[in-house]
């Protein structure tokens, strides 16, 4: 049997950083992402094994706090595992470390399984192998807190979602929602800060030529609560905390 715990190498090159020659959010969401489909690819629960079965994996939350983020030329080191599964959702964490083992952050993760055909959440406690690979090891940040809806009119921005935004599923990249959303921020602010924590709830689906608004608001001091909109749909909400 494969190890409980999945480890990945990844480096950072100049393509993946932003200005300063720092990994992005997107990117280490991307990073989150290309792990947790290797590790279930390799342990029977993956891409391959859920469509044989006519379901598809769905990202409902994330949620990552970064110390540090990876610099250009570095090698990252993502650890993974599955920490709790129930009848709709299983949780799985991340760990992002240099080789050496220093840790940069960690993330958190809620996925459901749904029917390709009728789009419904299925059983995960039937999902064969799953539950074998349940790991207690200890998480040092919290999940996802509750969100509170915005009442904002004027959008901060706006969006159509086009080809180079779709997965394959056929709706809006998971990724893709963290790259509009950071890109409500101007360049002065990532001059003198940096994301330390930033959660995600993906609400609904939005789908090629789905035209979507943007809308921020500061809950306090460097917390803003992020909203993307679908005319009145909410299709997906975040809090950025800066530091």
């Amino acid at each position: 049997m494969s190890s409980i715990i999945g480890n990945y190498r990844f480096n950072i090159d100049a393509y993946l950083t932003d200005f300063r020659g720092k990994a992005t959010l997107p990117q280490m969401s991307s990073f989150i992402l290309q792990a947790a489909t290797k590790h279930a690819e390799e342990r029977g629960f993956g891409y391959s094994a859920m469509t044989a079965l006519h379901k598809a994996w769905v990202l409902s939350r994330i949620v990552i706090e970064a110390s540090e983020y990876p610099r250009n030329d570095a090698p990252l080191q993502v650890r993974t595992w599955v920490a709790g599964v129930n009848k709709f959702f299983t949780e799985r964490c991340v760990s992002f470390e240099t080789p050496g083992g220093h840790p940069l952050g960690f993330a958190r993760t809620l996925w459901a399984a749904i029917d390709m055909d009728t789009r419904r959440p299925t059983n995960l406690l039937e999902l064969d192998g799953l539950a074998r690979y349940l790991c207690p090891e200890p998480m040092p940040i919290e999940g996802t807190r509750k969100i509170p809806r915005l009442h904002e009119d004027a959008p901060a921005g706006k969006f159509t979602v086009r080809y180079s935004d779709i997965d394959i599923n056929g709706h809006l990249n998971s990724v893709k929602y963290v790259e509009h959303f950071v890109d409500l921020f101007d360049m002065e602010q990532f001059r003198t800060g940096d994301i330390r924590r930033f959660e995600i709830n993906y609400v609904s689906e939005a789908r090629f030529g789905t035209p979507l608004r943007l809308y921020r608001h500061e809950e306090a001091p460097g917390v803003f609560i992020l909203e993307m909109r679908h005319e009145d749909t909410l299709v997906s909400a975040a809090r950025a905390t800066w530091g």
